[in-house]
């Protein structure tokens, strides 16, 4: 007896022919084989039946047509011949290999390649935006856009991807893409929280006048105050007027920032900026008289120097600036230099002197003190020079300077003085420095410099020390008890001076003293209070027993809010435990106290903590403003002078936003919304002259 291979054959027919039985054996032999011939070929699981799988859905050579049949899980149906099939695999499988289906299958087969491939190609085309955009975001950051013509290339040839990104697209990317998305960016962070302002005018490399604007603001979603530059405005002309309306017009049409929301304005001395009458400062106010205004304490410290320095001998700021100037453009004087001073020391190589500027602040202090350093050094290369270069003017006027120890005496009185208040200004610059401890750095070099020159007395306030009448002079103490500093004194046992010269020098000295302590008292009072408001505001004060009233802090009519909940929030402040890691930190406390929540998930210090932040994030100085000054003139140089404004203030946002966020280009992914702006739409009102810079050289 021969069993039939096809199943389907088997089911048709018999493989034997069953006639009816002659016998009741042969009957049940009959009957046996036809039971072993169903179990043979339909196996032990054919009595249960056989279900729809969903992973064939998944199966390559299956996916493309096969589909369920909604009620009846014991077919599959066929998308192209529009059929059904037994749920078995094996039948399933010959099915997808039937003429038939291969017919109905070939219409379909060109369109899904043509899909495929589209997904591939905008695959592709993601990959290859994220590509460029990263480029263009490290030319923003790190070089001219000339550079890219053979950046991309390189970068391509060892990727193996075919990069088109020239200087005319990568601009685009800056200017379309890169800036407007981080400046959108910014302004979303901003919110209507409130936030501060920082202004200064200056002129780039082609005497076009610039408004530098940088924002102070609490950041929420990043845990910290930020300072970070917010836009570039060019100005027809340096009036108060221009001034204002350029700068209302940025905030509320570019920026979309609410003005109402500015509670503080930091600029500098100059009368069109802080004027009583028709200023920058009093124009603002008209829309806004809750904005608090700040006078650069930078600016205020290195205006106070160089008044005082009026009162010493104009030929010591004529020494100090003649002598970087002997050296800085001839090689071979700096050699020459240095052999000398490597055979008195021993083999060590001289520092290098250091240039007086006229706008840096408080540049003379490191200049003094690196000629103090080398001053005998100096001098002998100033006396071997005068006789060796014939004509040589400046050597021999310098080593006259050099050889008198009176100079010398002056410049040891006054090293320490003007390196004491540098360091205080340092402290003003810096965007990361507790404010709440600056108070204290400053008053304490207002009482050092009052008890040089004034009778001993005791002063229970700050309040009380910088309202001392310095002017009177029944408070001096006479000249032979001033305190001119340990250095000066050292210098002058060593000097063997006349004592008529001793006296000379003493009263200047005295007079620079005198008057430093004068522009200190008359221009500080203001930054004085601002920065008592914000002493109040240390953790130590707020939870501490000398903890004040609401209503005795000086900002409190400011608060446009329900003054009862903030008193509320106030007063409950010492009664929650707060995390040690944050009582050593404004900032990081108020943040804090801002997200705490109560028992139902409610922030209940939101109020207070939003107030406190809001005066935290009042600036100190300009000296943010003078950074991006510093940026911008790196940017704009002689060899790329015809830059367009778009594109510099567009190249200052991507640093910016690097910045803000502690990253830099090569930690740098482009978001959604930077892709989805990088269309064919750059190329769009683009001006002819916008692209064009010199090549390096």
């Amino acid at each position: 007896m021969t069993y039939p291979r096809d199943l389907d054959s088997m089911m048709m027919k018999p493989a034997v022919s069953l006639q009816p039985p002659h016998s009741h054996n042969q009957h049940l032999g009959y009957q046996k084989q036809f039971t072993l011939c169903r179990a043979v070929k339909m196996g032990k699981w054919a009595k249960y039946g056989k279900k729809y799988k969903k992973e064939w859905e998944k199966e390559d050579g299956l996916r493309e047509w096969i589909s369920g049949v909604p009620g009846d899980d014991s077919v599959a149906a066929c998308k192209f011949c529009k059929t059904t099939i037994r749920a078995h695999h094996s039948d399933l499988v010959s099915h997808s290999s039937t003429e038939k289906h291969r017919k109905n299958a070939a219409p379909f087969s060109n369109m899904r390649t043509l899909f495929q491939s589209g997904i591939r190609k905008t695959n592709a085309n993601n990959s290859m935006k994220i590509c460029e955009l990263i480029l263009a975001a490290h030319i923003a950051c790190h070089s001219s856009i000339n550079t890219i013509d053979h950046l991309a290339e390189v970068v391509g040839k060892i990727s193996n991807k075919e990069i088109s990104l020239h200087r005319t697209k990568c601009t685009a990317l800056i200017n379309k893409v890169l800036g407007p998305s981080m400046l959108k960016e910014l302004c979303s962070d901003i919110g209507d929280n409130d936030y501060s302002l920082i202004i200064d005018e200056s002129t780039d490399i082609t005497t076009k006048k610039k408004l530098c604007v940088v924002v102070r603001y609490p950041s929420y979603s990043k845990k910290r105050i930020i300072t970070s530059f917010l836009g570039l405005v060019e100005l027809e002309r340096g009036t108060a007027e221009v001034v204002t309306t350029s700068l209302l017009d940025f905030i509320e049409n570019h920026a979309k920032l609410n003005v109402k929301k500015c509670n503080g304005l930091a600029t500098d001395g100059c009368n069109t900026m802080c004027g009583t009458h028709n200023s920058v400062m009093s124009r603002f106010c008209a829309l806004n008289p809750h904005v608090t205004h700040i006078k650069c304490i930078c600016h205020s410290l290195h205006l106070c120097t160089s008044y005082a320095m009026r009162k010493l001998p104009s030929h010591l700021e004529f020494m100090v600036s003649q002598t970087y100037r002997y050296f800085s453009h001839s090689t071979l004087r700096q050699q020459k230099y240095a052999e000398l001073y490597s055979t008195i020391n021993v083999g060590e190589q001289p520092l290098k002197l250091l240039k007086l500027s006229g706008t840096r602040w408080l540049a003379i202090a490191p200049c003094i003190t690196r000629i103090l350093e080398q001053y005998d050094e100096l001098k002998l290369h100033f006396e071997i020079s005068k006789d060796e270069e014939e004509k040589n003017y400046t050597a021999d006027l310098l080593y006259q300077m050099y050889s008198d120890p009176a100079n010398k005496l002056y410049l040891a009185f006054l090293q320490p003085v003007v390196s004491q208040v540098n360091r205080v200004n340092k402290l003003f610059e810096s965007d990361r420095c507790n404010a709440n401890r600056l108070l204290e750095d400053l008053m304490s070099l207002y009482k050092s410099i009052l008890q040089r020159l004034m009778i001993p007395r005791t002063f229970c306030t700050w309040k009380a020390v910088a309202d001392y009448d310095v002017n009177d002079e029944r408070n001096h103490l006479p000249l032979e008890a001033v305190d001119f500093g340990v250095k000066f004194y050292i210098e002058l046992g060593q000097s063997r001076l006349d004592s008529g010269i001793v006296h000379t020098v003493k009263k200047h000295g005295r007079d620079f003293l005198m008057k430093l302590l004068q522009e200190l008292q008359q221009r500080l009072p203001s930054n004085i209070n601002h920065l008592q408001s914000l002493d109040a505001l240390t953790p130590e004060t707020v939870l501490g027993v000398r903890k004040p009233r609401l209503q005795e802090l000086s900002f409190l009519p400011k608060y446009s809010g329900d003054i009862g909940k903030l008193d509320g929030q106030w007063q409950r402040l010492a009664t929650v435990s707060w995390p040690k890691d944050v009582i050593n930190d404004s900032e990081k406390f108020w943040l804090t106290v801002h997200s705490h929540q109560d028992a139902s998930g409610e922030r209940d210090f939101k109020e207070v903590g939003q107030f406190a932040l809001s005066m935290l994030s009042l600036p100190i100085s300009n000296a943010s403003v003078e950074r991006v000054f510093s940026q911008m003139n790196l940017i704009k140089n002689k060899l790329r002078n015809r830059m367009q404004h778009k594109s510099l203030e567009n190249t200052l946002h991507v640093r910016a936003f690097m910045n803000r966020n502690n990253m830099c280009c090569r930690e740098f992914d482009p978001t959604q919304e930077m892709l989805s702006m990088f269309t064919k739409d750059i190329y769009t009102n683009v001006d002819e002259h916008e692209y064009v810079e010199v090549p390096d050289v």
